[in-house]
C-alpha cells in the first residue's frame, strides 16, 4: 500500500517542492522552505522540535496524518496564511522565546529585539507601546528580572494575546497590560520606552504581499503618509521619560528621513536594518 511506505522525510520533501516559488517567506515563515516544511510537518504530527533525531524523520506516517499535513501545506501555499497563524506560535528573540499569536496581532519581528539586552541594562521601569503580542516587553522582562514593565495597545484583542503571553511566562507580578491610544492612559514616567507604531501609508499597504493581509490592518497604517504616530510619540515621549530616559522606536527605512528632517536639532542615534537607518534611539 502507498501509505505503508511514506515517511516524515518524504512529506517534508513534498512540502519543499510545493512551496517553491509560491509563498512569500519574508517574515511569515523561514527564508528556507525546507525549514518551514519541516516545522509544519513536525507541528502537524505533534512531534517535539528535535530536528537532530533521525528517528522522527525516518518514521512512517498514516493516511490520516498525511492528509493533516497536506491540509496545513494547502493553507500556507494556496491561501498564503502566514506560518505563525497556522500554528499560533512564534519563536522570537535572543532567547528563542515562544509566543502565542493569532491574527489579532502583528507577527513579532521588530529588529529592536537585537538591541534589547544592551538597552535594558540599567533600566528599572519600561513601557512597551503598541505592544501587540507583547513580545518585546516580555523578552525585556525575561532578560532582566528586576525591572517593571507596562505594555500598552489601543486594541483590546491584541491586549488579550499579550496578557496570555504574560500569563504563560508567569510575569504578572512584573508586567501589566494597559489599553491606551498612545499616551492617553499612561500615567507614569519610564526609564525606557519601546515603540513599534504603525508606519506605512494606505498606498504602501496596497502593495504588501498577500501574507501581510492576514495581519491587523491597524498595525500597519498611519495618517500623514505613515508619519503620524511616529511624530506623536517623538513629541510626547519627553513627558513620560525619567531623566536620561531612552526612547527606542522603529521608524522604518523610508520615514527615518522624515525624522532626520523634522528633528534635525536632536542628537538621535540610528540602528540599521538591511544596512539602512531604521530604528531611532534618543536619550532625553
Amino acid at each position: 500500500m502507498f501509505f505503508e511506505n511514506i515517511t516524515v522525510n518524504d512529506v517534508i520533501r513534498l512540502g519543499v517542492s510545493k512551496m517553491k516559488n509560491k509563498i512569500n517567506p519574508y517574515f511569515f515563515g523561514q527564508e528556507d522552505t525546507f525549514i518551514t516544511s519541516r516545522y509544519l510537518t513536525f507541528f502537524s504530527l505533534n512531534l517535539p522540535y528535535d530536528f537532530n533525531n533521525q528517528i522522527y524523520f525516518n518514521s512512517k506516517i498514516t493516511k490520516n496524518e498525511y492528509k493533516k499535513i497536506l491540509n496545513i501545506f494547502e493553507k500556507r501555499i494556496n491561501k498564503r496564511i502566514p506560518t505563525h497563524y497556522l500554528t499560533n506560535e512564534c519563536w522570537f528573540g535572543p532567547l528563542n522565546t515562544k509566543f502565542y499569536v493569532n491574527d489579532n496581532v502583528y507577527i513579532p519581528r521588530s529588529p529592536i529585539v537585537n538591541y534589547l539586552k544592551e538597552l535594558i541594562k540599567d533600566k528599572k521601569i519600561i513601557l512597551d507601546m503598541c505592544c501587540g503580542s507583547g513580545a518585546l516587553g516580555i523578552i525585556a522582562g525575561l532578560l532582566k528580572d528586576d525591572c517593571l514593565i507596562e505594555m500598552s495597545d489601543i486594541d483590546s484583542k491584541a491586549l488579550k494575546v499579550a496578557q496570555k503571553n504574560v500569563d504563560n511566562y508567569k510575569l504578572n507580578n512584573r508586567i501589566k497590560c494597559i489599553k491606551s491610544n498612545l499616551f492617553k492612559n499612561i500615567k507614569k514616567k519610564y526609564d525606557l520606552i519601546i515603540a513599534v507604531p504603525p508606519q506605512i501609508s494606505e498606498e504602501e499597504y496596497k502593495n504588501n504581499c498577500v501574507e501581510s493581509s492576514y495581519e491587523p490592518k491597524n498595525a500597519y497604517i498611519a495618517n500623514d503618509n505613515g508619519f503620524y504616530f511616529i511624530k506623536e510619540i517623538m513629541d510626547k515621549a519627553p513627558l513620560y521619560l525619567n531623566k536620561n530616559g531612552i526612547l527606542i522606536m522603529e521608524t522604518g527605512i523610508r520615514l527615518s528621513k522624515n525624522v532626520k528632517e523634522k528633528y534635525k536639532n536632536l542628537n538621535i542615534k540610528w540602528y540599521k536594518f538591511n544596512g539602512k537607518d531604521c530604528i531611532l534611539k534618543y536619550v532625553y
